[in-house]
């Protein structure tokens, strides 16, 4: 009866253990591509910056699609965050831009003439730009969709970025 009792919790444990296991994946097909998570950045993805008399904006593309962008826009000052990554949901409208673990919110536009994707603007935050400057991370979401952390801004780009921010911010 003790060698019962001993063994009862070991076997209990072992049960238990047994069905926390997950059945093994099967084997991918060489053929076969494997997709990036959604919530995860494009692996080797680089930001761009692009400045014209509208504003300043940081763009980063994946295949050919917007996969993020901020910019500081002109007349009115605002700030514009985009991406196709998202698709509108009528009963949404808030897009939040998180930077360096702040989150700031922007009004989604939900009657973009878009092929795809979401856009949403708001006031240019002094803070959203200090963390910017600092090299804090990026992420979006919008409802429950995450996007996110994006890779690191290189430094030029970010100064310059920020410099015409504040200037346009005034």
């Amino acid at each position: 009866m003790t060698r019962f009792l001993m063994t009862a919790p070991i076997m209990g444990a072992l049960v238990l253990a047994a069905c926390g296991q997950q059945a093994p994946e099967p084997p991918v097909d060489e053929g076969d591509s494997v997709a990036p998570m959604p919530g995860q950045p494009p692996v080797g993805a680089g930001w761009s910056m692009v400045s014209s008399g509208e504003g300043v904006a940081l763009r980063l593309e994946e295949d050919g699609a917007l996969a993020a962008a901020i910019a500081c826009l002109r007349n009115p000052a605002r700030l514009h965050a985009e991406t196709d990554r998202f698709q509108p949901v009528m009963s949404e409208d808030r897009f939040t831009l998180g930077v360096g673990g702040e989150a700031y919110a922007l009004a989604a536009d939900l009657e973009a003439d878009r092929e795809a994707g979401v856009e949403a603007s708001g006031d240019i935050p002094p803070d959203l730009l200090d963390r910017l400057e600092a090299g804090g991370e990026i992420t979006f979401n919008y409802g429950a969709l995450n996007l996110g952390p994006f890779p690191t801004i290189p430094e030029a780009d970010r100064a310059a970025f920020v410099a015409e921010c504040r200037e346009t911010a005034g």
